[in-house]
Formats: C-alpha cells, sequence, structure tokens
C-alpha cells in the first residue's frame, strides 16, 4: 500500500478501514465479436458460391448460436446476396484487403532451402490485390527484427525479402544439409518416461526411422529435452509477441509461418522440469492465440529433409485456425495459392457471451446444404484481463519496436548495482517510478484509491525467458495527484548472471491503461572488488 503525498512512514495513520472490493469493478458490457472465415467447397474442392446466411449453423461448445452478421467476400471484396437472417458486416462492393504477416524462423533455418521459397514470395506479389499489405518479421538470435510493417509498397517488401536472402544476420542457424539432417534426427529422438502412452505417429519421423523408447533416459538425453522444450516454446512465444504486438490495419489477418525445423516429440520426462508436454500441447498456445488475435495461419515448410511429424504439427496448426500448410514441393507457389485461398471466403460473426475466465472455447461451423464442406477456425479463448495484460507485456518484451502510444508518458526505472549471489546468480536493485499521475483514481469517502499490476519480465541472450511475477500496488491519498507525479517503488530481481533485456510494465485494470520501459542488465565483475557492476 502506497500513499500518495504522505511519506510511507505514515501509511498505518491514514488507511482507515479499507474500501470494499467491488468499488474497483465497474459494471462492464463487452461486446467484441468472433469473425469466422468460412471456406466452402463442394465434393471436387471446388469453391461454392452464392450461399447466404440462412445456409449456415455456428455451434459453441455444441450449442448452437446465433449468426450476428454475415458477408460473402469475392475477390477481396463484399457481395450482398439478399438480407437472410443476419445483416451484412460491410457495404456491398467495399474492398476488404488482406494483411500478410510473413514471420521468419531463422534460428531453425538452413538457408540453401528457405532461399528459393523467399524468392518464390517475391515473384508471386503480383497475385495480391492492390490494397493488399504485407509485414516481414524475422527470429534470428533469440530476438525478432522487424524488417517491413504492414505496407502496400511492393519495393519495401522485395527489399525485406533481399535482406533475409543476403543478410549474414540472416545466414540460418544450420549451415549446412549434413547439420540439417543431424538436428531432424537428434531432435526426432526424444522419448517419453517409462510407462508412457505413445502415439503411433509420435516417434517416427524421417522416412523408416525407427521409434526410439529409452527406458531411463541419461542426465545428458534429459538436459537436451529440457533445451529442445525451451527451444520450442520461445519460437512459439515469439510469434503470438509478434501477432500482439503488431497492429494491423483493417481487414483480414493471414499469418504465413516459415517456422523450419522446429523440435518435434515429447519433452520432459516425468519428474524433470515442469513435466511431460508434447509438441503439439505446446503448439495449442499458438493457434489460441492466432484466433484470440484473428489470425489464419498458413504454414509454408522451409527444411530439407523430409519430417512427417513436424508436417502433421504444421497441419493441425493450420486446420485450428482455418488455413492451409504448404509443404514440401506447394512450399514453392506458396503465396499465390495463398492469395487465392483467402480473396474468396464468408465472413460470419457472433457475440458471445464473455466472462473472462481464460476458457477455450470450441467452434464449429456447419453448412446445410448437403455435399458441401466448410473450412473454418476452431475455436477462440475467453481471454481473462490478467492473461490479457500478461501477453502486452511479453510482446513488449520480444518485440523490438516500441509500441508506447503518444498518450503514454515514459516509465522511468533505475537499475542499481547487481551483486552476485549463490551459484552463478546475481540480486538486482530496481526502482520503479510509477506515473500515479497518469492512472484514474476512484473517489471513496474522503480518500482517492487505485489498484495497479506491476510486472517484470527478462530474457537471456539465450532466448530462456523468466515468468511475469505480478504484483500488487494500492495506491491512496487525501488529494488528487498532479498529472505528471510520481512514486518510487523499490523491487529486487534474482537473475542468472547474463545479460538481460527486461521490460517493466505497468497495468490499470479498470481504465486498461499500461506504461511499460524497456531496458538492459549486464553484469561484470569489479577486479577492484568482489561486487558486480551493471
Amino acid at each position: 500500500m502506497l500513499c500518495l503525498g504522505l511519506p510511507l512512514s505514515a501509511s498505518a495513520q491514514t488507511t482507515g478501514r479499507e474500501p470494499p472490493d467491488d468499488l474497483f469493478f465497474g459494471e462492464e458490457i463487452d461486446v467484441r465479436v468472433v469473425n469466422v472465415e468460412a471456406v466452402v467447397e463442394d465434393g471436387d474442392g471446388n469453391r461454392v458460391n452464392g450461399l447466404t446466411a440462412d445456409d449456415f449453423l455456428i455451434f459453441v461448445d455444441g450449442l448452437e448460436v446465433d449468426i450476428d452478421y454475415f458477408t460473402e467476400i469475392l475477390e477481396n471484396r463484399a457481395v450482398e446476396r439478399g438480407a437472410g437472417r443476419a445483416p451484412p458486416a460491410i457495404g456491398d462492393g467495399e474492398s476488404v484487403p488482406t494483411n500478410y504477416l510473413l514471420f521468419i524462423d531463422d534460428d531453425h533455418t538452413l538457408a540453401s532451402s528457405r532461399r528459393p521459397v523467399l524468392r518464390g514470395f517475391a515473384d508471386q506479389l503480383a497475385h495480391l490485390g492492390l490494397d493488399d499489405r504485407v509485414a516481414v518479421v524475422a527470429q534470428a538470435h533469440g530476438r525478432l527484427e522487424l524488417l517491413s510493417p504492414f505496407t502496400t509498397d511492393r519495393g519495401k517488401i522485395r527489399t525485406a525479402l533481399r535482406e533475409l536472402e543476403r543478410s549474414r544476420r540472416f545466414d540460418g542457424s544450420l549451415r549446412s544439409p549434413q547439420a540439417a539432417r543431424q538436428r531432424l534426427l537428434s531432435d526426432s529422438r526424444v522419448a517419453p518416461p517409462p510407462g508412457a502412452r505413445i502415439e503411433a505417429d509420435l516417434t517416427s519421423v524421417a522416412g523408416d526411422l525407427p521409434s526410439i523408447i529409452r527406458p531411463a533416459p541419461s542426465s545428458l538425453t534429459q538436459a537436451r529435452m529440457e533445451t529442445l522444450a525451451r527451444d520450442l516454446e520461445f519460437s512459439i512465444t515469439a510469434v503470438t509477441a509478434t501477432l500482439s504486438a503488431l497492429d494491423a490495419p483493417a481487414g483480414r489477418k493471414v499469418l504465413l509461418l516459415l517456422a523450419g525445423q522446429w523440435p518435434v516429440g515429447v519433452f520432459r520426462p516425468g519428474g524433470q522440469g515442469i513435466g511431460l508436454r508434447s509438441d503439439r500441447e505446446m503448439l495449442s498456445a499458438l493457434s489460441d492465440a492466432a484466433n484470440l488475435l484473428g489470425y489464419t495461419v498458413y504454414p509454408v515448410d522451409q527444411v530439407s529433409a523430409p519430417n512427417p511429424r513436424l508436417w502433421d504439427n504444421l497441419r493441425e496448426l493450420a486446420r485450428a485456425t482455418g488455413g492451409r500448410a504448404y509443404l514440401a514441393g506447394s512450399n514453392l507457389a506458396a503465396m499465390a495459392r495463398v492469395s487465392s485461398d483467402v480473396a474468396n471466403y464468408y465472413w460470419l460473426g457472433f457475440v458471445p457471451e464473455y466472462r473472462r475466465d481464460d476458457r477455450a472455447h470450441d467452434l464449429r461451423v456447419e453448412v446445410l446444404r448437403p455435399g458441401l464442406r466448410v473450412r473454418s477456425r476452431r475455436g477462440y479463448v475467453d481471454l481473462a484481463r490478467r492473461a490479457e495484460a500478461d501477453m502486452e507485456t511479453r510482446s513488449r518484451l520480444l518485440f523490438p519496436e516500441p509500441n508506447r502510444r503518444p498518450a503514454e508518458p515514459v516509465l522511468r526505472v533505475e537499475i542499481g548495482r547487481p551483486e552476485p549471489t549463490g551459484l552463478r546468480k546475481m540480486r538486482v536493485p530496481i526502482t520503479v517510478f510509477v506515473p500515479v499521475g497518469h492512472f484514474p483514481l476512484v473517489p471513496w469517502e474522503d480518500q482517492f484509491l487505485a489498484r495497479l499490476e506491476l510486472r517484470f519480465a527478462v530474457v537471456d541472450r539465450n532466448g530462456q525467458q523468466a515468468g511475469l511475477p505480478l504484483i500488487p500496488i494500492q495506491l491512496r491519498g487525501r488529494a488528487r495527484p498532479a498529472p505528471d507525479a510520481v512514486m518510487p517503488y523499490d523491487a529486487t530481481l534474482t537473475l542468472r548472471r547474463k545479460p538481460h533485456d527486461l521490460v517493466v510494465s505497468i497495468h490499470d485494470p479498470l481504465s486498461r491503461r499500461t506504461v511499460s520501459t524497456r531496458t538492459q542488465i549486464r553484469f561484470r565483475m569489479d577486479p577492484t572488488t568482489t561486487g558486480g557492476l551493471p
């Protein structure tokens, strides 16, 4: 509890009785729409046009819900087919551009295999609509880099693709086909613990590669499992952070995912780390985030060796979001195929009853006319406010561009001298100057109150992230603070003795305002003392 305008030592004399919890929770009506892009085909795979809202049903967790609006999109333009039982989303003939986010995971790439895929993208930009936009983001050396924001300028997009092909910053982590093959086999031999149920397709990865099950994994194998799990988890988090950080313009949103050679298998046997997890379970976080933010995912293969398990994962990721996976030979013409696939669809929308409970909901679209099949996203997540703020903090940690809004003040943070503690760890004192004047305060009796959430998030040079501890801060005072008023908050972080990027954010759940800053922490031993220097 911090008291505004008074020394902290006086807080006990001014607190009085505690305010009721419901003082900080006003009535909120959430009318966010869940958008569903549905593709309808006949038995031969041909697109079916001319349907109306009366031809569709939407089910959430097995229960039918009303379709609140409906529009058919033909060649990126809205077509009005009659009123039906749902009003159109936009007017007849209006353009509906597509926003393509091209994400390249350079850390899992063999550059020679990726090169023809990127050249195919550049050659096929002519297939995009005039109003379609493309953004290019690369993950390299455990960092994200925005090579191009969303733009219709084809020259800028080609420049970004050439930089991926020619720059030494993006030369891929796999230097040769032999190294790629060796890592493929190594990553595949991740075994479940004794007694675990084994799916037939979990361990067979490359052609006739036999299933390998070790009854007692060695410490080296266990450490390898930990590394692979963190490796995959960081890449998934990097993609979701990019989806959250980039503000896509109006229109349909598509993720072109060049994942490269993501690890596959079952990681962390029982008793190790955080427990048993499969690659498919970890990837569900990515499909949930894509559905939450309205992205249809189109994975594009860029590996040189066949990997059926990885291909199955990418296909499932596409199916969960209503997209398609372009693997093996189909990856060279992926841009043209995706642009054709997203230009014609049915745009349905409904407003669910939001409870903000972090629950994932199954979603199914059906067509009443016989002989037709529909492809669409399979779910959505009712994200809690706290999880929403966590996602925003994580995106600000990993994404390189500052996304501070013009109205946000600069959050000031001072880093003290890191001191060594324990085995290869350090304690880092931090002072956060809370901009109390930026947040609205709730009047109660003769005081002004606020409840804020302070978060710290860190990532080291290896891409390993710390958790996102939430520290509640309660503000109280007898006078409303000035707009530029700040209050210091002291904290201490315990980290490994490695360079870290640190994001500090302060979130107000009532107004949903967030301020944050990003800084770096360095540690080196002072030769004249036993302490550390930032």
